[in-house]
This record gives C-alpha cells, structure tokens and sequence, in this order.
C-alpha cells in the first residue's frame, strides 16, 4: 500500500490549508492525552453463535491475541455485541443484546482487570457511543414510542457512579448521533437526522441549541477531530456521478469544505496531528495497490500515528467469489520501513472496538 505517497499528498495539503484557511476562533488548543506509548493494543470482537468475545491484541505482535470478556449473543436476531475504547485506553463501552429483548445491554468493561460493570437501564442496539475526551463519561441513544411518536433520548452516563441521566430529546428524527465532546468535555455535540436534514447541534448543561445545518439530506460516517474543533462526515447526495461525498465542517466558524475525489468516499478519520480528514472508499485518500478490486474504510489510528486499523471491502472478480470484507492492521512507511497489511483476525465478522492500553 503505498503510505508514503499518501502521507505526502496530505501534508502538501495541509500547507495550502495553513496559507488559504480563515483563522479559527479559538476552539483549538493544546491539551494533555493520555500516555499513548501505552495505547499500542486493538480491541476488537469475534462474533459467535453464543457468545461474543472481546479480544485484546498487540499492534506490534509481541504476545498472542487474548479474550478478555465474553457477553451474549443476539442469537436469532443477527446482532452482535459491539462498542468503543475509553479515548484514555482503559475502558471499553460495549452494547449486547440479552436473550429475548429488543433493546440492549451497556457494560463497561475494564480491560486490565476484566470486570464488567452494567448499566441500569436499556439502550439502542445500534446506538452510536461517545466518550468524553476524559474518559469521565459516555452517551448513547436510548429510542421509545408512545401514540405513534417516536422520541430518542440522549443519556449520558457517568463512569464512576455508573448513573445514567438524559440529556436532550428529540421527536420524529430518523437518526440522533452522540459524536463526541469539546476538548474540554463541557459540551456534547449531536447530530440530528430529520425531514429537515441533518443538522449539528450542542449541549450543555442541559440545554441544546443549532450549530449548523450540515446539508438538506442525510449524511453518514461522522467523525470529532480529536480537539473538537472540527466534523468530519459523509454527504449523501441523491443525484450525480458520486452518491456518498466527504465533507468536513468548522465548527466555530460553520464553513464546510468538500474534500475533493472523483469517486465515492466513504469512512473519516483524523490521523494524528492533522486538522485535515482523510476519508476511504473507492475515492478515498488511502488507496490500495488494487484499487480496482477492493477498498478500505479506515476506523481508527493508533495515538501515535504509526498504524491505522481499517476495514478491507474486496469486491470478487468472478461469479463463485463473493465480496468480503476483513479487519487489517495497516503500519505507516517511514523513512526506514515500508508500509505492510496484517489481517487482525481471520474470524468472519470481526469487529473494531478502539486502541487500549498494552496488556502486562
């Protein structure tokens, strides 16, 4: 895969960026992350028939994969348990659905120590999660429907106490998206799909106003730039040579920028460093040798910049071959190594969770 190529096209970009964007009004500032030498293990689940299990394995291959929890599966239903990594690299979110229900589970899984502590209350199986940049607190959707109405809560939940609280409601959307936290974890952006559109908004304290109408229909793949700064998303556009177009919004100013590409683009993701996405899909930045034959939807970077871990589509060539798609770690060139794919795991179904901290 031609890294290299890729890294430098991107920061070309990021110069002209610099030289031609407005001046940002202050939403971006420098922050103390976690130690991220530490953050070098991917967490991912392998689906089974009974139970699904959450698998920590190193990036760099030291020591072999390791289950660290199990939760049960959807059975009949299809789902399978799935969630997302403390931004801290110590916790993990996960939504699972108990036998007999229609509404899930939310554990919080350590990943040193193994112990699962639940929530007390149900949650959208397909609800998106979002922690805050401290770890403190996690959001996700909780949907009901009374007289024909649909109502989706935003519940907010605080790691310690392990009490859960709503925080905005919302009537008729089609999809309400917790995205992510200011770099301060005092306000809470959303993302709300209706017949209006798709528009951004933020609360805090309780109370939420608009921020910017991200485009008259609906979008998808949205991603908060690690300062909060900035979102990254995917327009979906009904007419046209592209149907799925990456667009990125400044959050204080509300200017959108479309990423140029000639094809669909697909996934967002913010490499370390960069105030520039960089989307996948067939039009995506990060391309494959083949690019004919198969793409990449990139999930998430390592802390450190040096490995992305994305979802591989690969289209089949003849009629007996079906498309696949399987989750690869993929290490960044430098100036000493080339770029390489590994294959995370060879179970089919396998699924990102986050980067966490290296087991001992």
């Amino acid at each position: 895969m031609p890294f290299g190529l890729a890294v430098c096209a991107i920061l070309l970009t990021l110069f002209g960026w610099v030289l031609l964007a407005p001046a940002n009004v202050g939403t971006d500032v420098v922050i103390d992350g976690p130690d991220i030498t530490s953050i070098r293990s991917i967490a991912y689940t392998i689906p089974g028939e009974q139970f699904d299990e959450i698998v920590v394995r190193p990036a760099s291959g030291a020591t072999s994969p390791r289950v660290i929890a199990s939760f049960p599966s959807g059975g009949p239903t299809g789902f399978h348990a799935r969630g997302s990594a403390s931004p801290l690299g110590d916790r993990i979110a996960v939504l699972w659905l108990p036998p007999f229900v229609t509404t899930s589970n939310l554990s919080i899984l350590d990943v040193a120590s193994g112990q699962v502590r639940d929530v007390e209350r149900s949650f959208d199986s397909l609800s998106a999660l979002a922690w805050s940049p401290d770890g403190s607190r996690i959001t996700a959707t909780a949907t009901t429907e009374l007289d024909g109405v649909k109502r989706t809560e935003v519940i907010e939940v605080d790691i310690v106490s392990m009490q859960a609280r709503p925080v905005a409601e919302f009537e008729s959307a089609i999809e309400v998206v917790p995205v992510g936290y200011s770099f301060d974890s005092s306000r809470l952006f959303i993302v709300v799909v209706d017949a209006r559109g798709t528009n951004l908004l933020v609360e805090r304290g309780g109370k939420t106003q608009p921020v910017a109408e991200l485009s008259p229909g609906r979008t998808r793949d949205w991603a908060l730039s690690p300062d909060g700064s900035r979102l990254a998303y995917v327009d979906v556009l009904s007419g046209g040579s592209r149907t799925y177009v990456g667009r990125s919004l400044m959050i204080a100013t509300g200017a959108i920028t479309t990423l140029p590409a000639g094809k669909n683009q697909l996934g967002a993701s913010w490499m370390p460093g960069s105030p520039i996405p960089a989307f996948g899909g067939p039009g995506g930045e990060w391309q494959l040798t083949d690019p004919a034959s198969a793409y990449l939807v990139p999930e998430d970077w390592s802390p450190d910049g040096a490995f992305l871990v994305a979802t591989v589509h690969s289209a089949g060539n003849e009629k007996s071959t079906r498309p696949t798609t399987a989750l690869e770690l993929i290490s960044r060139q430098t100036s000493t190594t080339q770029s390489s794919r590994l294959r995370i795991s060879e179970a089919v179904g396998a699924a990102f969770l986050g980067w966490v901290h290296d087991l001992t």
